[in-house]
């Protein structure tokens, strides 16, 4: 078990793993994260477990799938009554704070944090109560708006941004204060960026030529996937029509211009912590709540079992964590429970976790590992599973058929080996495993009864239609804009 010291771990909203320098991007500049990656490790098949700020971020806390803990989506969020890593790293005698996006449902439940600084939660404690309606027979209405945020990939500046500004401040402020501190401490800085709008100052803009940038695959209409599933998300975001290419390209580039722009931000508190002399003593993880698919299969955001939504960065540096090294093994946002309190001294204590600590991995024990994930919100008329067993990944599609993809010979799942009535050995093999962990179709039926019963306490359909639509949660001090039904 490695020594207790330090701990950073930065979290980021929306960031597709592909968007990297380190990963070999051949445009976007990340020289802050680049930097951890070059002094650590870099795992290179991390997934979240959920495609989702909400459920994935509750997974990322609890170490339990959304089928363990019933955090189905962004209404159905995390309350407390499960424990976190930062539960029990706080209540073993260390300080635990956190800063920023949390999107849990509010401060007044204890989240297992000593202090939570300019935190942002669901909004009211309520969150997108419309996305309960996934329950009814008509499903979650269509977003007239989904589109327009992704509209606005142009040279300015986002709320976001500016909240960016004030958790790096924020960091560097609490950091200077607990530099001396004797005891080790964990630190928890939260960015809501790269989550959409892609508005970006003029700086970053000009970093991403329209004419350079690197083209998402099956962005036209007539090469998307001929799937149920996409067709009833394209319906969901009324993104059905054919893209023009300067949109694509304007999206692209606005999505890398924010990356780099969260990029500089950590790169700040990176430099307060090298001021400090706090390098040496002091582990630093980053990662991502999900993916983005910036148009790729005519996509924009998240909410599929794609990799471009599901697969995240996932850096680790720091006291004990060799330089350099690149680790293929999948890894999950189940296991950085484990991996959190073993690199605090603790030992474990939950018997219902399903992760693995990431730390003989670090250390070069690299082993074969099957990836699960699930979705049940908004964007999906049924539950959908993955899972990855070596090359091979199902998508498991209750009530429609289901993709299998060769990431091996297909890395970006342009070739669905299911399509058009095709049968493959490893769809069967890869299903019966599957069912070792979930049953897909019972796990759908509660799913929508959850949701059901959750809507009940707003005061039913009615009322739930009422509480609108928004693309976007505020950042703290600001008011929600909404979408009417």
């Amino acid at each position: 078990m490695p020594d207790a010291t330090n701990l950073i771990v930065f979290l980021s909203d929306n960031h597709n793993r592909e968007f990297l320098g380190a990963a070999g991007h051949p445009m976007v500049k990340t020289p802050a994260l680049d930097s951890i990656a070059n002094r650590g490790v870099r795992f290179t098949n991390a997934y979240c477990t959920s495609p989702l700020c909400c459920p994935s971020r509750a997974a990322l806390a609890t170490g339990r799938y959304p089928h363990q803990t019933g955090y189905w989506d962004n209404a159905m969020i995390y309350d407390g009554r499960f424990p976190t890593w930062h539960h029990r790293v706080r209540d073993s005698g260390h300080k635990v704070t956190a800063i920023g996006k949390l999107h849990f449902r509010s401060s007044d439940d204890d989240n297992g944090f000593t202090d939570e600084i300019d935190v942002m939660h669901v909004i009211e404690a309520k969150g997108a109560l419309i996305s309960l309606l996934r329950a009814t027979q008509d499903g979650v209405p269509r977003r007239a708006a989904h589109k327009a945020i992704y509209e606005d990939s142009v040279e300015g500046e986002a709320d976001y941004q500016i909240y960016d500004r004030r958790i790096t401040k924020h960091a560097i402020d609490w950091l200077q204060t607990h530099a001396d501190s004797d005891t080790p401490w964990v630190l928890l800085v939260s960015y809501p960026s790269p989550h959409p709008p892609f508005r970006v100052p003029k700086r970053f803009w000009d970093m991403y030529p329209l004419a350079e940038v690197p083209m998402p695959v099956q962005w036209r209409k007539d090469e998307r996937p001929k799937h149920p599933a996409n067709a009833y998300l394209a319906w969901m975001n009324s993104i059905e029509d054919e893209f023009d290419e300067d949109f694509v390209r304007r999206v692209v580039a606005g999505y890398c211009g924010l990356i780099t722009h969260t990029d500089e931000q950590i790169g700040e508190v990176l430099q307060t912590v090298d001021a400090l002399g706090l390098t040496d003593s002091t582990r630093m993880i980053y990662t991502s709540d999900h993916g983005e698919a910036a148009c790729h299969h005519g996509i924009l955001g998240k909410a599929n079992h794609y990799e471009h939504a599901l697969g995240v960065p996932l850096l680790m540096a720091g006291p004990d964590i060799p330089e350099g090294r690149v680790v293929e093994q999948p890894t999950s946002h189940v296991d950085l429970f484990p991996t959190i309190t073993e690199a605090m001294g603790l030992e474990q204590i939950d018997d219902d976790l399903l992760g693995q600590s990431l730390w003989p991995a670090i250390g070069g024990d690299e082993a074969p590992r099957t990836i699960f994930a699930e979705y049940h919100a908004m964007g999906s008329r049924n539950s959908g599973f993955a899972l990855r067993d070596g090359d091979f990944k199902l998508i498991y599609h209750v009530d429609m058929p289901n993709q299998l993809f060769d990431l091996s010979t297909d890395p970006r799942e342009e070739n669905d080996l299911l399509a058009d009535g095709k049968t493959h050995a490893a769809a069967g093999s890869l299903e019966r495993q599957l069912r070792t962990i979930v049953d897909p179709e019972a796990v759908d039926a509660r799913s929508k009864a959850e949701q059901a019963q959750h809507m009940e306490k707003f005061g039913g359909i009615d009322e739930v239609k009422k509480a609108g639509i928004f693309s976007r949660s505020p950042i703290p001090g600001k008011a929600v804009e909404l979408e009417q039904v």
